[in-house]
């Protein structure tokens, strides 16, 4: 059997190159890329289509990751903006869209740090603009990130029967925080499956019964493939190959 498809979001950014101090670029971490291909599943990088194009993209693939990025604009979900930044509304016009359209076919999902925001938000939550706070354990400032930010952990309490306990067990789990903002009120078709102690939402998934096949985690699997954040991504690759056998 060919190894499932899984359509990776990239980034969109402007960015400094040799010949143009502001060239506008889909990039993307190899992280995300090179996890999907040790989970067994064949990453495509998609550009940013539209409308019925999206159906188009999504003809062609068998799982969706919505990788990581900037802040999404705030008036998305009725707020003004506090403490968002760089947001780039065409990123976020494309991600809550495919997400939606794939939610609505059945297609699995798996949402990492900004792509746990666009899911909450694709079906009517909010985020919290700003968690970090200086000192604090959970979800330090970037500047007490810098010197080490990709070795900062700390613990969630993963919900007992989610679907995400079913990949890591009930109870306590060591993460990442890479992030500033965070899901709010979680949308009604989406339940919280982990926590952290100071109550933030770390973790979303397809409620009972809602019908829509997604988990998504705020903190970062990809930098954590040595430490259990490659079960993520073994998850996804499974959902997509059962997906793919149903429909077939």
């Amino acid at each position: 059997m060919p190894r499932p498809r899984v359509l990776v979001t990239p980034w969109r950014r402007v960015l400094k190159t040799a010949l143009d101090p502001e060239t506008d670029l889909f990039t993307i971490a190899p992280d995300y890329t090179d996890s999907v291909r040790r989970a067994g599943g064949l990453p495509i990088v998609a550009a940013h289509v539209e409308g019925d194009e999206i159906d188009e993209l999504l003809d062609t693939v068998d799982a969706v990751l919505v990788s990581g990025g900037q802040d999404m604009d705030p008036s998305i979900y009725g707020q003004d903006n506090l403490s968002s930044w760089k947001v780039r509304r065409e990123s976020d016009d494309f991600d809550l869209e495919l997400t939606r359209r794939a939610a609505a076919r059945g297609i699995p999902i798996l949402g990492i740090c900004r792509g746990a925001q666009v899911l909450n938000v694709a079906f009517g939550g909010d985020l919290l603009q700003e968690c970090q706070e200086s000192g604090s354990e959970l979800h330090p400032t970037y500047p007490e990130m810098i010197p080490a930010p990709r070795d900062h952990r700390h613990e969630v309490e993963v919900s007992t029967g989610s679907r995400l306990a079913s990949i890591y067990g009930d109870g306590p789990m060591t993460v990442n925080s890479l992030h500033h903002q965070a899901v709010g009120e979680v949308a009604d078709v989406l339940v919280a499956s982990a926590r952290t102690d100071d109550g933030v939402v770390e973790a979303v998934e397809g409620a009972p019964g809602s019908g829509i096949d997604a988990l998504a985690v705020q903190w970062h699997p990809e930098m954590l493939s040595g430490e259990g954040g490659g079960a993520l991504f073994a998850d996804l690759v499974e959902r997509a190959r059962a997906s793919a056998t149903l429909s077939s």
